[in-house]
């Protein structure tokens, strides 16, 4: 919508949804190619039954018929996953997270969908970004105890991802602009992190070095339980300061990033398999340039403890289209064994987001 020019009131602004929908529609027919153009028509489809394309002519028919037809129930988060076959959801929760609707959720016997949590500690591994204090202290809070040292935090995540284990948990997802490798002996380590706990200033050695031995722990215990670990590698996010400062975080302004990532992925995934504690892994990649980086890197560290092991995850966000699609499973395919692929995911907020999984077959 930015890209056809328009105003940002009708994006995230204070636009009303039934005007915000009106510019959609404007902007759609010029959008063919895009997956946009596929799933909205999907959705329209598979969820209200409605096969007339989207266009400033078409829009106020199809918002009334929806609007109507959302009116009479039916609608509901749980109606749209029972409507869409959905056999299980994983969410992605931060360590501090409470699980208490995933509490809820498995208590109650009328849903049959399965829902479990996926561990997700970026803002852990995020120690130079401002969040970091703020969310120290959040852990603090959920655990009980003050984390005073490096070790106690180590300490405070093993035990989050019992907890996590406790609701179902099966795997962990982490997001990189690049791959970490840097390692330090644990005074250094203890070091950068009370530079952190402080708020002070950090190089990006080391962040670097804290990265390493962070995600090496929480791998290692990973391994130990038998869980899937999701390297999401190449996003470049918060592009536009000015845009960032006006209305945060994950609003469209991130990009591809193009650092080089084989040797520390690499050394990161030896310095696991060496010691016999490397967890089954999904690698993704935002950057097509990586495709046969990724896809080659598969073989070095597959094993008999699963078909598979290691995986090359499908085409992901800037890649969730035909060509991201196709190119990903060609590369899997001419590098590794296409038949153990685990597939795609929604990979979405939205509960109209199931059709995807039709673009994908």
């Amino acid at each position: 919508m930015r890209s056809f020019g328009i105003d940002e009131k009708y994006i995230t602004g204070d636009a009303s949804w039934h005007d915000k929908f009106m510019a959609y529609a404007e902007m759609l027919p010029y959008a063919v190619g895009n997956p946009l153009y596929h799933w909205t028509h999907l959705e329209l489809q598979r969820f209200f039954h409605i096969d007339t394309p989207l266009s400033p002519k078409t829009a106020e028919e199809i918002w009334s018929k929806a609007n109507a037809m959302i009116a009479m129930g039916g609608f509901k988060p749980r109606d749209l996953i029972a409507k869409s076959n959905v056999a299980c959801v994983f969410t992605t929760d931060d360590p501090a997270d409470s699980l208490e609707y995933h509490k809820l959720i498995a208590e109650d016997k009328t849903f049959q969908t399965k829902v479990v949590p996926a561990f997700r500690p970026d803002k852990a591994l995020g120690i130079e970004l401002p969040a970091f204090i703020p969310w120290l202290k959040s852990l603090e809070e959920r655990i009980g105890r003050k984390i005073e040292t490096y070790t106690a935090l180590e300490e405070a995540l093993l035990e989050r991802i019992a907890f996590f284990a406790e609701y179902g948990c099966k795997g962990s997802d982490h997001a990189f602009s690049y791959v970490p490798y840097a390692e330090a002996t644990a005074d250094e380590i203890e070091a950068i992190f009370q530079k952190g706990k402080k708020g002070e200033t950090l190089t990006v050695l080391e962040t670097d070095r804290y990265r390493t031995a962070l995600l090496s722990t929480l791998a290692k215990e990973y391994a130990r339980r038998a869980w899937a670990m999701e390297l999401h590698i190449g996003p470049m996010r918060n592009n536009n300061k000015k845009m960032f400062e006006a209305i945060g975080p994950d609003t469209g302004f991130d990009s591809l990033d193009d650092r080089e990532i084989a040797v520390p992925l690499s050394r990161f995934l030896d310095s696991l398999a060496y010691v016999d504690l490397l967890p089954k892994t999904i690698l993704f990649t935002l950057n097509p340039k990586d495709n046969y980086v990724l896809g080659s890197m598969l073989g070095n560290f597959q094993n008999s403890d699963a078909p598979g092991k290691i995986q090359f995850g499908s085409g992901w966000w800037f890649n969730d289209n035909l060509d991201g699609m196709r190119e990903q499973m060609k590369a899997l395919g001419n590098l590794s064994i296409l038949g153990k692929f685990v597939g795609m995911v929604t990979d979405s907020r939205s509960f109209l987001s199931y059709p995807r999984h039709e673009y994908f077959r």
